[in-house]
Formats: C-alpha cells, sequence, structure tokens
C-alpha cells in the first residue's frame, strides 16, 4: 500500500486535479475488471473452492467519485454459505463429522452446533461420505438442518485477505504506472 500510494503522490504533484482524476479513473476501472479474476486465483490457494464458484459470486464492480480519494472502487461479493457435503466434501469420523474447507488440511466440526443451531451434534445420514451433513434443531428427531461452512465474502477477507490486497495493490500499481505513460508520457 505505501508504494501505491507514493505512486499517487508523485502523480498528483504532478497532474492537474482533473488529470489526475482522469487517471485514477482509468486504473481503478481496468483494476475492476480484473479483480473477479484476481480472487478467484488468491482465494482458491486457501479454500478447496473452484475459481468459477468464487468468480460467479463476485458482483460488478462499482466506481464512484468524491470523499478522501478521487475515486474509489467497491467490488460486491455476495453468496450463500457452501454446505457441509454439498460444496465442501464432508467426512464421517468415528465421533463427529470433519470437512475439506482449507487446503491446509480437514476441519473438524464442533462436537455441538451452537444454540441458535439447536446446540445438537453434526451428523450424516446414513454414514455416508458425499451427502449433506445435518443437525436437528431440537430435542426431537425433527427438524434437522443443514450445515453450512464459508461463503464467498469471508474467504477474500480472512485467510486469503494477505494475498488478495497484495496481488490487487500490485495491480493497481501496475496499472496506474501504465496508464501515467500512456496518457502523459507523449
Amino acid at each position: 500500500m505505501t508504494d501505491l500510494k507514493g505512486k499517487m503522490e508523485l502523480c498528483r504533484n504532478v497532474l492537474t486535479q482533473p488529470q489526475f482524476e482522469k487517471l485514477m479513473y482509468r486504473t481503478f476501472n481496468e483494476v475492476g475488471k480484473r479483480a473477479k479474476t484476481v480472487i478467484g486465483q488468491e482465494t482458491t490457494k486457501d479454500y478447496v473452492v473452484t475459481q468459477q464458484w468464487v468468480k460467479s459470486n463476485i458482483g460488478h464492480y462499482q466506481l464512484s467519485f468524491g470523499g478522501g480519494f478521487p475515486v474509489t472502487c467497491k467490488i460486491p461479493l455476495k453468496s450463500h454459505k457452501g454446505t457441509i457435503g454439498g460444496r465442501f466434501k464432508a467426512y464421517k469420523l468415528q465421533k463427529g463429522v470433519s470437512s475439506s474447507i482449507v487446503r491446509t488440511g480437514r476441519s473438524r466440526l464442533p462436537a455441538k452446533m451452537p444454540d441458535r443451531l439447536g446446540g445438537n451434534p453434526p451428523f450424516l445420514p446414513n454414514n455416508k461420505k458425499g451427502t449433506v451433513a445435518f443437525t436437528r434443531k431440537g430435542k426431537a428427531r425433527l427438524p434437522i438442518i443443514r450445515v453450512v461452512g464459508l461463503g464467498v465474502p469471508q474467504m477474500p477477507l480472512n485467510r486469503a485477505a494477505p494475498r488478495v490486497q497484495d496481488a490487487l495493490l500490485e495491480k493497481a500499481g501496475d496499472r496506474l504506472e501504465r496508464n501515467f505513460l500512456y496518457m502523459f508520457g507523449k
């Protein structure tokens, strides 16, 4: 971030305000267009998901003017959480259930789910691999609910955050240099 801020300050000191805003708009527009690819690539290095699933849950970037910066770029992330046994593979353990969510190994589900989910242990119906994990909503046999893991909005902001931020900042710095040379280096 320090490198990018330095480049931006250098451009701000050399250019007029309208030129600087045009440069920043063009730069963030290009970074926004490539954000899906960058986020998809970096997220799949830490999580057991496909790039297609990550990219399909990233909305169209939004550019805006004003505030503390001349141009801001927002990248909306929105998705349902992936089910344990559906999106993330589930495995029956001797006591409990585990799932492949992160690439570093299997994640063991808690012995009892939180009270908002009934406070009961998760289970795999018929004890089969490849089936969706459930938990009971109360003390009775029914109703049961699916157990879910993470959604796309948590992934680039948690474990993959440093990689995603570094990749986007590197892309922004590269595009800023190229656009400056293209627009004003003539």
